[in-house]
């Protein structure tokens, strides 16, 4: 199963990617996968999702399924409803000691009581996230931010496995070490960088370098920068009525010409229009967040 890495943009309002999906059916996504940890919670119909190890899962209504990082998946949609949870990886990592060594298993059909009523509580959890982000009352973002740590506790604490790291797989070494890369871009994105530099920081050859994030990620050095620099231009957009020209430069980016067509080609619309876009939401009304998945998914 090939695969290409996916890149998620968080909710600007909430800092992670949420959403009420609903989906007529007939969707199929290609093999991706992302850094950040996904849940699916079904609320009507069915999803099926196929794994990189052949294996696949349908998931119905009431059932939840968790995407781990780094999880090589596609997707294919029925008609269904469902609860869509994002959580990036960088959270995650500030939230959840020893994240890189931990994945998440849900057993849907729990033998004991005790964990069938965890499932429910857990379950219950998503489903208060869902109200309150969609009346979105006054308050509604320190209300969701306890809701999000309830949930992320529940995780960890409930369904949380431990693995050491001679346990894992040489594909999921790669995975790791592509982890690291990433967290290095992430942090340095704005200066002006090079491949070689990349690579001599963690003592890889730039040809290794560049070979690891093409085999894993589907991109090259400077194309994983520019999605994070597009992204932060992106958050910055939703927020920030600064002049385009002065929000460049902060990200990294020198050639205007160059960053307008990329953003354009990542969100189907200029920056101008983006910034314009987001000022008319801040007056939406509360029932419009709802999202139709097949238009959310490029």
């Amino acid at each position: 199963m090939e695969s290409n890495f996916e890149w998620i943009t968080a909710n600007g309002d909430i800092g992670i990617r949420f959403f009420h999906s609903i989906d007529d059916g007939g969707y199929s996504s290609p093999p991706h996968w992302h850094n950040d940890l996904e849940m699916i919670y079904i609320l009507e119909g069915n999803l099926k999702v196929r794994f990189g190890d052949g294996g696949e899962r349908l998931i119905g209504a009431n059932e939840l399924l968790i995407i781990n990082s780094g999880t090589i998946h596609a997707v294919t949609a029925y008609p269904n409803q469902a609860i869509v949870l994002q959580v990036p990886y960088e959270l995650l990592l500030q939230y959840i000691e020893n994240y890189d060594q931990l994945y998440f298993v849900v057993d849907e059909r729990p033998g004991s009581e005790k964990e069938k009523r965890k499932l429910s509580e857990f379950k219950a959890v998503l489903r208060e996230m869902d109200l309150v982000y969609g009346a979105q009352k006054e308050g509604y973002q320190l209300k969701f931010d306890s809701l999000l740590l309830e949930a992320l506790y529940r995780l960890q604490v409930d369904y949380a496995v431990r693995i050491g790291t001679e346990h894992i797989p040489q594909n999921q070494k790669a995975v790791q070490q592509i982890r690291e890369v990433m967290r290095y871009l992430e942090e340095h994105y704005a200066e002006k960088l090079t491949v070689a530099q990349v690579a001599a920081h963690f003592g890889y050859t730039p040809n290794y370098l560049s070979k690891l994030l093409k085999r894993y990620l589907g991109l090259t050095v400077y194309q994983y920068l520019y999605e994070i620099r597009l992204d932060r231009i992106c958050r910055d957009l939703q927020h920030s009525k600064v002049r385009i020209m002065e929000l460049l430069p902060q990200h990294g980016c020198e050639n205007y010409k160059s960053v307008s067509r990329l953003f354009k080609e990542r969100y189907g619309c200029s920056m101008k229009e983006m910034q314009k876009r987001y000022e008319k939401e801040k007056n939406r009304p509360s029932d419009v967040w709802m999202r139709v998945r097949k238009a959310e998914m490029p």
